[in-house]
């Protein structure tokens, strides 16, 4: 049965707190959600609860691991919560800008596909790489810090670029 659970933001609070997950990550992810909402006011078409939610919950799995499988450790809770696909989806799609079946293998990720395509993913994914820790930082700030840690080349930095551009065509800039 598919599960058309989509919580709400204090639900979302409620789950997180259920699993022990930081003050910090909480925090995180509250930031992550205002800038999220931020562009769903923007953009009409999205479904606004499907990306709080995904906001909210993306670290859930950090409650486990602060290591690249917090991902896939978030979708395995919220599935023991019975929370709907599309959240799942958000969830484990959130990381960087997205990750190749090669990269997953080599960093011991389940060979899947781990790119944000859906409007909803983007947003939560975009939203997330906005965010400096506790604070929200500019796409100047996170370019850096990517191209810095991945090189000019990579397909995050061209990601990330895709990611903005992506935004902005939805919101008409």
């Amino acid at each position: 049965m598919v599960s058309l659970n989509i919580p709400t933001k204090e639900e979302c609070i409620i789950i997180l707190n259920r699993y022990k997950t930081s003050p910090i990550v909480i925090k995180h992810c509250i930031i992550v959600t205002q800038i999220a909402e931020d562009f769903c006011n923007q953009i009409p078409s999205v479904d606004k609860n499907l990306v709080v939610a995904g906001a909210m919950l993306h670290d859930i799995g950090r409650s486990v691991t602060h290591s690249i499988l917090h991902a896939v450790e978030g979708v395995q809770i919220l599935e023991k919560e019975n929370i709907n696909q599309r959240v799942l989806e958000i969830v484990k799609k959130h990381i960087g800008t997205g990750i190749t079946k090669e990269e997953a293998n080599n960093l011991g990720l389940p060979a899947d596909d781990y790119f944000p395509r859906t409007a909803e993913e983007i947003l939560v994914s975009y939203s997330d790489n906005l965010t400096c820790g506790k604070h929200q930082c500019s796409f100047e700030e996170t370019l850096k810090n990517f191209t810095n840690e991945f090189g000019a080349d990579s397909h995050v930095v061209k990601g990330f670029y895709n990611q903005r551009e992506f935004v902005e065509q939805k919101i008409g800039k």
